[in-house]
Order: C-alpha cells, then sequence, then structure tokens
C-alpha cells in the first residue's frame, strides 16, 4: 500500500492553506475587526495535518491503537471547530453582535458535547476501497453536527445575501455548496477522503471573496477617512458599474444631502468647528439611514444616499431621524447646524441623472426654506 498515493489530495491541500495561513499574517495590516479567517484557515489546517496522520496511524500494524484514536479524535475535532468558524463569520455579516453571540454559544454547547462524546464512546475502524476509516457514534455525530453548521451558514447567507458584500454571495457560496458536496460523498464513501479538500477549497473561497487583500486596498481607496463615508471615486465607480447593473431588477430612490448652517460656523469658529460638525452629521446619516445600499460624501458637506428596493415611506422615517439627530449633535458645539435633505425615486423610462436632479431640486428647495426662516444670508 503507496501512503503517498493515498495522502495526496492532503498533501496538497495542507500545503495551500499553510501558505494561505502565513498570507493572511502578512495581509493582517490591511484589515479592519476581528479577523476571522485565521480561525477559519487554522483549524482547517488543522484537519487537513491530522487527515496525513489518521492515513499513516490507521494503517498502520505498528502504531498503538491509544495513538491512532487521539489522531482520529483530533481529526474530527478540528472539523467541527472549522464549521464553528464558518458559522461565527455568517454570523458576524447577517446579524448583530450580540445576537450572533447568544448563536454562536449554543453552537459551541452542542459540538462540546459531540466531542465529549467522541471521546468517551469507542471508534471502530473498518476496511474501504484501498483503505481503513474511521467509524462510531462520535465520528458520526462530530460530521452531522459540522455538516449541518455549514450547510445553516450557506442557508443564512443566501436568505440574507442583500446584506452581504455582492463578492461573497457570487464567489463564496457556490465554492462552499461545492466543498459541501465533497463532504456529503465522504459521508456516504468514507473511503474517498474528501473532507481536507473541501475545509481547503471553502477557506480559498472565504479568503478570495471576504478577506482578500486587494479588495481590503480597493475599498481603502473608497472611504472617506474624515468620515468614514463612501467618497465620491466609490460614487462614480458605483453610478457606472454595480449601481447600474441593478437598476434592471431593483428599485432605486436616491438621497442629496447638504448641511446648513456650516459656512457661519466656519467663519466664527474656525474649519476645525466645521469638520467636527461634518462628522456628526456624517455619523447621523451612517447610523440613521440603516436601510441604505450606501452613503457617499460627494463634496465637502454634501452626501449622497442610495437606496436599493427599500419603500419610500421608510426613506422618508430615516430622513426624518438624520435631520433631528444632526440637530441634536450640533448643539454639543457651539454651532447649531442642520441638513437640507431631497430625494427622488428612480421611474422605469428614467435615467439616474434625472432622479439626482429631482433631488437636488427638492434639497435646494429645503435650503432656501432654511434660510429665509432663520434670516442668515449664506452668501456672508
Amino acid at each position: 500500500m503507496n501512503i503517498l498515493l493515498i495522502t495526496r489530495s492532503e498533501i496538497l491541500a495542507t500545503f495551500i492553506l499553510l501558505f494561505l495561513t502565513l498570507y493572511n499574517e502578512i495581509c493582517a495590516k490591511y484589515r479592519d475587526g476581528k479577523d476571522f479567517f485565521r480561525g477559519v484557515a487554522l483549524t482547517a489546517l488543522g484537519h487537513t495535518v491530522f487527515g496525513l496522520i489518521t492515513e499513516i496511524t490507521v494503517n498502520s500494524e505498528s502504531v498503538p491503537a491509544i495513538w491512532n484514536n487521539i489522531a482520529h479524535i483530533l481529526f474530527f475535532a478540528f472539523a467541527l471547530l472549522f464549521s464553528l468558524k464558518y458559522f461565527e463569520y455568517a454570523l458576524s455579516l447577517i446579524i448583530l453582535k450580540n445576537r450572533a453571540k447568544m448563536f454562536l454559544r449554543i453552537a459551541y454547547v452542542i459540538s462540546t458535547v459531540c466531542l465529549i462524546v467522541m471521546v468517551f464512546s469507542p471508534i471502530y475502524y473498518l476496511h474501504g476501497n484501498g483503505t481503513d476509516y474511521s467509524a462510531g457514534i462520535g465520528p458520526t455525530l462530530c460530521y452531522a453536527l459540522g455538516y449541518l453548521l455549514m450547510l445553516l451558514s450557506d442557508v443564512l447567507m443566501i436568505i440574507y445575501r442583500k446584506k452581504i458584500n455582492e463578492a461573497t454571495v457570487l464567489l463564496l457560496i457556490p465554492i462552499s455548496i461545492m466543498g459541501l458536496t465533497f463532504i456529503g460523498i465522504q459521508i456516504v464513501l468514507p473511503e474517498l477522503l474528501s473532507s481536507g479538500c473541501a475545509l481547503c477549497l471553502m477557506s480559498l473561497g472565504v479568503f478570495f471573496a471576504i478577506e482578500n487583500p486587494v479588495e481590503k486596498i480597493k475599498n481603502r481607496s473608497f472611504i472617506d477617512f474624515n468620515t468614514q463615508t463612501w467618497n465620491k471615486n466609490c460614487y462614480e465607480y458605483d453610478l457606472a458599474n454595480s449601481v447600474k447593473n441593478k437598476l434592471n431588477t431593483e428599485t432605486l430612490i436616491y438621497v442629496l444631502a447638504d448641511i446648513n448652517g456650516l459656512k457661519q460656523a466656519n467663519d466664527h469658529y474656525g474649519h476645525l468647528e466645521g469638520d467636527t460638525l461634518i462628522k456628526a452629521c456624517a455619523e447621523s446619516l451612517i447610523v440613521g439611514m440603516k436601510h441604505a445600499y450606501k452613503v457617499y460624501r460627494i463634496g465637502g458637506d454634501e452626501f449622497a444616499v442610495i437606496y436599493l428596493n427599500v419603500p419610500t415611506e421608510i426613506v422618508e422615517k430615516e430622513i426624518e431621524q438624520v435631520q433631528h439627530s444632526c440637530e441634536e449633535k450640533s448643539r454639543q458645539h457651539r454651532f447649531t447646524v442642520n441638513m437640507a435633505i431631497g430625494y427622488a425615486e428612480l421611474h422605469p423610462d428614467e435615467k439616474i441623472e434625472d432622479a439626482i436632479l429631482r433631488a437636488d431640486q427638492m434639497m435646494y428647495a429645503e435650503k432656501d426654506k432654511y434660510y429665509r426662516t432663520t434670516g442668515i444670508d449664506r452668501r456672508k
């Protein structure tokens, strides 16, 4: 029996995951927030490494049974840990942090029970086509639970795909489904030994769909760092590409916002005070317009917001919340400002420029109303 021939897929998967893990550490500086990929890659790497070890121990009569059992327990444990890390990442994409922790805690408790069962239940070894493989209550429970967690992750990402980056939906989910297919085949044909390749494939999907540093660098060039909104480069890119491509299937509401009273704040207290007010208003837009596709800063104190497939009444409600929040925030400073906001829904027979023009006209009407009411001469 040629062990090298049997384990060639695990060897390849191990090298790929080892490279990805090291490359991930180099690219960590380009990421913001928690590095979920590290956990995904390390648990997949642990599974493929112990996949190699178990292929040697299970087919070698010289290896003591206790070491063979320990190697198999770790093999299944890493597979289950991978599914938990994958589930954690999926939850972080679609639901709030506190709720994600609750669901993840439940998953960890159930997984711990499965691991305890596997440690204390007997593992059987059966002879397959070319190699021996393990069976028993513990391995069955761990594989079944891991498979269900990964399947649930994909189902949740498909259902809530509008909350997730488009690249995730188009790349990660198909690759993940392919990986789950390989694992399903191994459940039916245990001697096929395809789980290591499946986890490697899913790790590649996570890396290139979500954690790709090239994509992160591109996103950094699209961020307005002063306000943490998307900048004008991103705005123009989206109008010409991603937003334009969605117009055939999705409704669009365009919102234009401009800060009233900013010139007076700059003149009286300086531009540092004005910048502070711009940041406060931008924060109100980001928090208040939670159903928006994106919030962009397209000028000094001018913002554009795009809504896709959101009812007009929700947009109107969020506009009111933003205006109220802006006024409340500005009262904490030495000068009170508010936002003039206009919006327009794109009609089926219109170009997006038509909706932008109508939103612009409505916004300037609101701005003129503000200056007439306050008696402020905006030219001074």
